[in-house]
C-alpha cells in the first residue's frame, strides 16, 4: 500500500512540477498568442494520462477495495485549465476506466461514472486559478464523497470500514497539492516580479535596452520566418543636453521619468515601448500599416510638445522630440533599426520636432507626418 500511494504522490509531484515549467516556457514561445482555444484541453489530457498512471498503482485499503487519486488529476485540472481541462481529463480517465482497467462489469460503470461526476461537483466550488484554502478543501470533500459512493455501491454497508483510512490519504492529498500549488504560484509570481524588474528601466519604468534587444531580435526572426511584420519608432528628446547643463542632471532625470509617462500612455496595447539609452526611445508595434505606425509616432510627437515638463523647483520646460519610424517589410527586416536610425538622425538634422520615414534602403530616409511639426522645428 505505501509503495503504491509514495508513486501516486511522485506522480504528482512530477506532474505539477514539470508542468510549471513547460507552462512558464510555453507562454513566452511564439505560439502562447494563439494557444487559448487547445492549451486547457492539452493541459486536460496530459491530466488525465497522469490519472491512468495513478491507475496503474492502485493500492488496496481493505479486503474488496482498491484506490489510487485519479481524481486529483481532475481537480488540479479544473483549477489549472478550468473547465476543459477538467473536462478533458475527466472523459480520458472515464474512458479508460470503462474500457481497458480491470474486469468489464458494475465495477466499469461505477469508475467511469466516478470520474464524470467528481468533474461535475468540483466545477460548481473550484473556479480555474483560484487557490483558495476553503474551495480546495471542499473539492477534496466532493472526492471523498464521491467515492465512498461508489464504494456504497460496489461492497455495501462494509464501505464505513475504510472511511478512516482513506479520509486520512485524502486529506494528506489535498494539504500536499495545497501547498505544491501554492509554492508553485509564489515562485511563478516572484520569477515574473524579478524578471520584469531586471528588464525595466528604473527611471522611465520602460524596458530597458537589454530587453528591447532581447524582444526586437525575436521579432526580426518572426518576420524573417514567418513572416509576422511589424513598425518601429526610434525618437530622441529635442536639446536634451541643455536641459542637463542649465538645470542638472536630476532635472533630466525628471524630464526622463515624465517622457516615460507618456510614452506608456501613447503606446498601443500591442507594442513595447523601451528606453534605448540616454534620451532615446524605441517602440516595437506589433502593426504592419503604415497609417497605424504613423499616426502613433504623431501622437507622440504632438502630446510631447504640448505637454508641460515641471522641475521640482516649479520650472516648466517645453520640450519636442524628433522620431523616425519604419516597418519590417520595407527593406531588409536586419537593417530595419539602422534604417530607421537614420530616419531620426535626418528628422533633427531637417529641423527637429517631425518625423521621418526610414527608406527601404540604408543611407536614404524621407519625411513625412505633419505640417506643423515642420513649421515649428524651424524655431527650436
Amino acid at each position: 500500500m505505501f509503495k503504491e500511494l509514495f508513486i501516486n504522490f511522485t506522480i504528482l509531484a512530477t506532474l505539477l512540477f514539470f508542468g510549471n515549467v513547460f507552462l512558464n516556457r510555453f507562454r513566452k514561445s511564439s505560439l502562447a498568442a494563439r494557444s487559448g482555444s487547445w492549451l486547457p484541453w492539452f493541459t486536460g489530457a496530459a491530466l488525465g494520462v497522469a490519472g491512468i498512471l495513478m491507475m496503474e498503482f492502485s493500492f488496496p485499503i481493505g479486503e474488496n477495495s482498491v484506490i489510487d487519486l485519479r481524481q486529483t488529476a481532475i481537480i488540479i485540472g479544473v483549477y489549472v485549465a478550468g473547465i476543459p481541462g477538467g473536462f478533458a481529463a475527466s472523459v480520458i480517465i472515464a474512458v479508460f476506466r470503462f474500457f481497458l482497467f480491470g474486469d468489464f462489469g458494475l465495477s466499469s460503470y461505477v469508475g467511469a461514472s466516478n470520474a464524470l461526476v467528481t468533474f461535475l461537483l468540483v466545477i460548481l466550488v473550484l473556479k480555474k486559478g483560484q487557490l483558495e484554502p476553503k474551495r480546495w478543501a471542499l473539492a477534496f470533500a466532493v472526492q471523498v464523497v464521491v467515492l465512498l459512493a461508489s464504494f456504497y455501491i460496489m461492497i455495501g454497508p462494509s464501505f464505513v470500514s475504510i472511511i478512516p483510512v482513506y479520509s486520512v490519504i485524502i486529506a494528506g492529498t489535498a494539504v500536499f497539492t495545497f501547498l505544491m500549488l501554492r509554492h508553485l504560484k509564489n515562485s511563478n509570481e516572484l520569477f515574473a516580479f524579478m524578471e520584469d524588474a531586471a528588464h525595466r528601466d528604473f527611471l522611465t519604468g520602460l524596458h530597458n535596452p537589454r530587453a528591447f534587444h532581447m524582444l526586437y531580435d525575436r521579432r526580426v526572426k518572426r518576420a524573417q520566418k514567418h513572416g509576422e511584420e511589424f513598425g518601429l519608432i526610434l525618437l530622441d528628446i529635442d536639446h536634451f543636453k541643455r536641459v542637463n547643463d542649465t538645470h542638472g542632471h536630476p532635472a533630466g532625470d525628471i524630464v526622463l521619468r515624465q517622457l516615460g509617462k507618456i510614452l506608456t500612455s501613447c503606446s498601443p496595447v500591442d507594442s513595447y515601448a523601451a528606453r534605448n539609452g540616454g534620451e532615446e526611445f524605441a517602440i516595437v508595434i506589433d502593426r504592419h500599416e503604415e497609417e497605424s505606425v504613423v499616426r502613433v509616432a504623431e501622437r507622440i510627437r504632438s502630446v510631447v510638445e504640448g505637454h508641460a515638463f515641471v522641475l521640482d523647483d516649479g520650472t516648466r520646460l517645453e520640450l519636442t522630440v524628433s522620431l523616425g519610424y519604419g516597418l519590417s517589410y520595407a527593406g531588409a527586416p536586419r537593417t530595419l533599426f539602422r534604417r530607421v536610425d537614420d530616419a531620426l538622425y535626418r528628422a533633427k538634422e531637417s529641423g527637429r520636432n517631425r518625423i521621418c520615414k526610414a527608406s527601404n534602403e540604408l543611407g536614404r530616409s524621407d519625411e513625412a507626418a505633419s505640417s506643423a511639426g515642420r513649421t515649428d522645428a524651424t524655431s527650436k
